[in-house]
C-alpha cells in the first residue's frame, strides 16, 4: 500500500529547505511513500529553492502551478498526479509536522478495507482560535445537518477510490476544499477517525488562510457563501429525486 502526499507551496521559499529536510528525515528508507510538493503559482522564489533543495533520488516530485489559482486547485493537481492507493494533503508551512501524516497512514492500515477518513485534531490551541473554529463549524454542521470538528487541520487521508469517486471532478478550489472533503465522507457513510496534531506558530511568511483578522475574515465570507451554496446545491439535488 502506497501514500501519495500533496503539499501546496505558495509563497513559501523561506519554508522549502526547512520542509524538505524533514521530509527526507521520515520518509529515508521507505518505498511506500512519495510526496508532491506543488508550486502553486507562486511570485517569490518558491521554484528556484525546489530546484535547489531537491536532490536525485528523493522521494520527492515538483508539481508546478504557473498561475495560482487557489489552495484547493494546487492540493487538487498534487493528487491528481499521485499513484498511491492512499492519498493525503498537509501544509508547507511547518506548523504541523509532516510527519503527522505518517501517524495518520499508520491508523488508516490498521481499519484496511474500511470507509474511513483521517484527519487531525489540533491540540495546544489558544482560546479565540478554538473559538473561532468551534462557531465556523458549528454553522456548517446546522446548514448541511452534518456533524463536523476541527475542519481545517491537517492532515487528510483518504482512499484513490474516494478521491476518484468524489473529489477528482466537482471540488472547490479554494480554502472550502478541507470542507468539500469532509461533507462528502459525512453524506457518502465514511467514518472520520482523528488523529492529534500541535499546531506551532510560523517560522517565515504569512498564512494564507487565517493569520491574521484580514485574512480570517476575508475567510470566513468565503466559507459561509460555499457553506450555502453548497445548501442550495443539496436541495437541488433532493427536488430531483422527489
Amino acid at each position: 500500500m502506497k501514500l501519495s502526499i500533496a503539499i501546496p507551496c505558495y509563497n513559501e521559499a523561506l519554508n522549502i529547505p526547512l520542509i524538505v529536510t524533514r521530509l527526507r528525515e521520515i520518509i529515508v528508507g521507505r518505498d511506500d511513500v512519495e510526496v508532491l510538493l506543488v508550486d502553486n503559482g507562486s511570485k517569490d522564489n518558491t521554484a528556484d529553492v525546489l530546484r535547489r533543495e531537491l536532490q536525485e533520488g528523493d522521494a520527492i516530485r515538483v508539481i508546478t502551478v504557473p498561475v495560482n489559482q487557489g489552495y484547493g486547485y494546487g492540493i487538487l493537481r498534487g493528487l491528481e498526479a499521485a499513484s498511491g492507493e492512499v492519498l493525503a494533503w498537509t501544509h508547507a508551512d511547518m506548523q504541523t509536522d509532516p510527519r503527522d501524516v505518517l501517524i495518520a497512514f499508520d491508523l488508516y492500515k490498521e481499519h484496511a478495507g474500511q470507509k474511513i477518513i483521517v484527519k487531525g485534531k489540533r491540540r495546544n490551541r489558544q482560546l479565540l482560535e478554538r473559538f473561532f473554529t468551534f462557531g465556523m463549524q458549528s454553522i456548517a454542521s446546522v446548514v448541511l445537518r452534518v456533524p463536523f470538528d476541527d475542519v481545517n487541520a491537517q492532515p487528510k487521508l483518504f482512499s484513490c477510490e474516494f478521491y476518484q469517486e468524489f473529489i477528482s471532478t466537482r471540488a472547490p478550489h479554494d480554502f472550502s476544499l478541507d470542507l468539500y472533503l469532509l461533507y462528502q465522507a459525512r453524506i457518502h457513510g465514511y467514518r472520520i477517525l482523528e488523529v492529534p496534531v500541535y499546531f506551532a506558530k510560523r517560522i517565515h511568511g504569512e498564512a494564507k488562510g487565517g493569520g491574521n483578522w484580514k485574512t480570517r475574515i476575508k475567510l470566513i465570507r468565503r466559507t459561509f457563501a460555499y457553506i450555502f451554496d453548497l445548501r442550495r446545491e443539496l436541495a437541488a439535488q433532493q427536488g430531483q429525486d422527489s
